[in-house]
């Protein structure tokens, strides 16, 4: 009964504090001067220890190798929560248990970053790279010492994991350590070209993302001080792959588009929450709009030199899939999105518009009068008079080049496209005939309608 008290007492965290501090008021001391000096080492403590677990990273002692190092270091990493544990149990001091849990959980990246050097100086792909300094290089004698030591780490630091976060958070211990430890996991990626970085690190945020709406944000137990820092902790892994690339390599222009999708689905999912004013988080949001355009825009120019795409692919490679984001994002953004469609259905019209009259031809033409129609019944749809318009005017210019093209350049496929034009005209001019009445009917009602629509 005595253990699972004291055990209750590590995770639950009693405050003992608050009764020395009613000591120290009955002798006339301040609890703030009281408790001064203790928060003062804790942090003095804390400093120190995540200065070592940083130093680590760039070794170069001379004892040992490097699989005896790291050995040292999980060593070093499983000190502190039984350091944890000595203060809870034995002190029943919670602060300084929760803070050495917590440090564990901090130094935990560390661990992994080194396994990935293990792993990455046997199996390298993409070919190892000799722009790395010597003092920031693991190396693993051979391959079956690198899986061994890599299984070992992870034996050791899941567990570790576990206990600290049952302090951190009792009630999601379980899902903050699968989505701590899978996050981590990126570390071991035995790469370091930026390209397949990129897509791990953006993989990794989007897993992370999930893991917050879903288990994390509407959890109590999780918006206390050691809360907000185990979800922080969450991110830690993702950042070391993007300081690892940005310092020892050359970033790619895959690379930085992830980076800047990352950036843009972060900053609108959750940078809206630091403020209540909604024209504060509109521009917040906005911001990453422009984020997320601007990582389209890498991803790209890499489609177009990695396909050997002609020029007459540019515009609508860039406004196209804009157009579609800009689309998506009406369906999530604060205050309602009209704004966010209007432009989307500028941008899309107006691209392939302009690549028609700079690369004008058969393809140009009818990728126009496609994406003008579309334009044109979601206008309807959404009763978006500007959405409606410009839609008619695509539709009107679409096919007015259509049917220019057929008659100027005679050949097969324009004198088909042409014929095939007449056939539909005529068909549509029959219908119209036979169903006069119920489309004119139709149309007094579309005009009401229209009346009530907003811009």
């Amino acid at each position: 009964m005595r253990d699972q008290c004291s055990q209750d007492f590590l995770i639950d965290g009693e405050p003992i504090s608050e009764t020395v501090s009613n000591e120290d008021q009955e002798n006339g001391v301040r609890p703030d001067n009281a408790n001064l000096l203790p928060r003062i080492l804790r942090v003095l403590g804390a400093g120190i220890i995540a200065s070592c677990a940083s130093i680590f990273l760039f070794q170069r002692w001379g004892v040992g190798n490097d699989i005896q190092r790291y050995l040292f270091l999980l060593a070093f990493t499983s000190v502190l929560p039984a350091g944890g544990f000595f203060c809870g149990l034995k002190l029943k001091e919670s602060k300084g248990a929760r803070t050495l849990l917590g440090l564990t959980l901090a130094v935990t990246p560390v661990n992994f970053a080194v396994l990935g050097g293990l792993l990455y100086s046997q199996f390298a792909m993409g070919g190892g790279s000799s722009t790395i300094p010597t003092f920031a290089t693991w190396v693993a004698p051979t391959p079956g010492a690198a899986i061994m030591i890599a299984v070992v780490g992870l034996i050791a630091l899941a567990p570790l994991c576990y206990i600290s976060f049952l302090a951190m958070g009792r009630n999601r211990a379980k899902s903050l350590s699968v989505c701590f430890l899978l996050s981590n996991l990126a570390l071991l990626a035995p790469t370091r070209q930026p390209d397949p970085i990129g897509i791990l690190m953006i993989l990794t945020v989007i897993v992370l993302t999930w893991f917050e709406f879903r288990y994390f944000k509407h959890e109590t137990t999780l918006k206390t001080l050691e809360g907000r820092f185990a979800r922080m902790l969450m991110w830690t892994p993702p950042l070391l792959l993007i300081g690892r690339t940005g310092y020892f390599y050359y970033p790619s222009e895959l690379f930085t588009g992830c980076i800047l999708a990352a950036v843009a689905l972060l900053g609108f999912l959750f940078l809206p929450s630091v403020t209540s004013q909604i024209r504060i988080q509109k521009v917040l949001q906005g911001m990453s709009v422009m984020s997320a355009i601007a990582s389209w825009l890498c991803f790209a120019d890499v489609i177009f030199r990695a396909l050997s795409l002609g020029n007459h692919w540019t515009l609508p490679l860039c406004s196209l899939p804009t157009a579609a984001l800009l689309l998506t994002v009406s369906f999530y953004t604060i205050g309602g999105g009209a704004g966010y469609r209007r432009c989307s259905a500028l941008i899309a019209l107006g691209g392939v518009t302009v690549n028609l009259f700079l690369f004008p031809g058969l393809f140009a033409s009818f990728l126009c009068l496609l994406t003008a129609v579309l334009i044109l019944v979601y206008g309807y749809v959404v009763e978006q008079k500007v959405i409606f318009f410009s839609g008619v005017v695509g539709v009107i210019v679409g096919l007015g080049y259509h049917l220019k093209f057929a008659l100027s350049f005679y050949s097969l496929v324009n004198w088909g496209s042409l014929a095939i034009t007449g056939v539909a005209i005529i068909i549509l001019a029959s219908i119209i005939e036979r169903h006069q009445r119920q489309y004119k009917e139709k149309l007094l009602v579309f005009r009401k309608r229209f009346q009530e629509w907003s811009n």
